[in-house]
C-alpha cells in the first residue's frame, strides 16, 4: 500500500486540466480483497469454535467417565484442539509491505505492518538521496546517488508502485 501523507494531488500528479471523471480514472485502483477477507474470518470463526468444542466435550454428564469414553474424549479434545489452532493462524493476515510518502519531511518511508495491523518503521530515506526509480513487474527497486541499492520491495501492487515512481521524481 502507498500512503501519501497530507498530499493533495497537484499538477506535478494530475494536470490541471483533469476535471472529477478524469481525476477519479488517473487514481490507482485498489484490487478488490473481499474474497480473502471473508475466508480468512470464516477460518478464524470456524477455529475458535473447534477450540471451544474442544472444551465443551468436557462438559458432559458424569455418566459417561469410564475409562473408554475418557479416552475417546481426550482424543476428539486434542484433535479439535489442534484443529482450531490451525484454523485459527492460517486465518491471519501476513504481514504487508508498505510505502509511505511524507512531502513535508520529505522522506519515503518502508513500513511493514504486522499480523496485529501495527504499522512499524523499517527504514526511511531521504527523497534528495533517491536518484532512480526502477520497478520490473511486480519489484520496487530504489537507488541512491551514488548508486547503491537503497530498498527493493516485491509483491505491491503495479498502480501503487508507479504512484512511488511519480511522486518521487516529481520531488
Amino acid at each position: 500500500m502507498v500512503s501519501f501523507s497530507d498530499v493533495l494531488p497537484t499538477a506535478s500528479v494530475l494536470s490541471p486540466a483533469m476535471d472529477d471523471r478524469q481525476i477519479g480514472k488517473a487514481a490507482p485502483k485498489r484490487a478488490p480483497r473481499h474474497g480473502w477477507r471473508a475466508l480468512s474470518g470464516l477460518s478464524r470463526f470456524t477455529g475458535v469454535v473447534l477450540m471451544l468444542a474442544a472444551v465443551g466435550i468436557w462438559l458432559l454428564s458424569g455418566s459417561l467417565w469410564d475409562a473408554e469414553m475418557m479416552l475417546l474424549r481426550l482424543g476428539v479434545s486434542v484433535v479439535f484442539m489442534c484443529l482450531g489452532l490451525a484454523l485459527l493462524h492460517a486465518g491471519r493476515r501476513t504481514a504487508r509491505d508498505e510505502i509511505h510518502l511524507d512531502q513535508r519531511a520529505r522522506e519515503l518511508r518502508h513500513v511493514r505492518r504486522g499480523h496485529d495491523g501495527i504499522a512499524r518503521v523499517r527504514q526511511r530515506l531521504a527523497l534528495r538521496d533517491l536518484s532512480e526509480v526502477v520497478i520490473d513487474e511486480d519489484r520496487l527497486v530504489l537507488r541512491g546517488r551514488d548508486g547503491q541499492v537503497l530498498l527493493e520491495l516485491s509483491g505491491m501492487d503495479r498502480d501503487q508502485l508507479l504512484a512511488v515512481q511519480q511522486q518521487v521524481k516529481a520531488a
